[in-house]
Formats: structure tokens, sequence, C-alpha cells
């Protein structure tokens, strides 16, 4: 009888405590470059920005647009990736305003982009959302 009462309880308590610490604010970063093409170590990034949910910014050639951004889902599994902050991000070729691909992509994480390789872009990067505020700090990396 007791196991029936225990168990539902100490998960609502586990959960709810996993849940309460799932994100950080953080601070607006000093050094951003905007598109400028520059290495990294061995990385070659195509430049670094920080946009607002509706903002984009582009090179003449493609335009990358913040489409939403995701507060952390309580999960209860700290690996998952919806249990991060997320930001949805389009990419469109700017002469006909085509979308070509929109991604989400976690906090601290990134991925490859299925981008022709007309546009020398080949992955993003995530280095912080901001939910308060509503902005998402991000690079892009390519060749050039």
């Amino acid at each position: 009888m007791i196991s029936k009462f225990v168990l539902p309880a100490a998960a609502v308590i586990w959960l709810a405590a996993c849940c309460g610490s799932q994100h950080d604010e953080p601070i607006y970063p000093r050094n951003v470059d905007g598109w400028r093409d520059f290495k990294d170590g061995t990385t070659k990034l195509r430049g670094s920005f920080v946009l607002s949910k509706g903002a984009s910014t582009d090179n003449g050639l493609i335009k990358i647009k913040v489409l939403d951004l995701l507060a952390p889902e309580c999960t209860g599994d700290a690996g998952d990736f919806s249990a991060r902050a997320r930001v949805i991000l389009g990419f469109y070729r700017v002469t006909d305003e085509f979308l070509l691909c929109s991604e989400t992509f976690p906090e601290n994480g990134g991925g490859n982009l299925p981008l022709p390789a007309e546009f020398g872009i080949f992955g993003v990067g995530i280095r912080g959302i901001n939910l308060r505020d509503n902005w998402v700090y991000f690079f892009i990396d390519g060749t050039y």
C-alpha cells in the first residue's frame, strides 16, 4: 500500500528537481563578428551572430532567420535533445527568398547543413540561447 504512494511521490519530486534547473540564461556575448571569414584553430568560420527571434542576416547569397526559440522540455533524461533549449533556423536563398532548409539545433550543440556547395556553408554551432531576452548566439562554418 505504501508503495502506491511513495513511488509516484518520489518520481514527481525527482522530475521536479531535475526540471527546475534545466536552463541558465547566458550573458550577451562581447565579440560577435557578423559576416566575416576567419579561422578558429583549423575550422574555417563564416561568421558569428546574435539574432533575436524573427530576425535575420544575410551575406547577399544566403539569409539566416531565427524561426523560433524553444524552451527545454522536462523529459527526465538529461541527454535528451529536447531537454535543452533549442533554436529553429531557416536558411533562404536571397535572390528569391526560397527556403533551402530549416533545422533545429540544441544549445551548446550544432550540426551539418544540407545546403548546396555554392553557398559555402557546412554547419552551425549554437553557443548560447537566452530565452528570457529571446536571442541566440551562433556561428556558421564553411569554406571561403
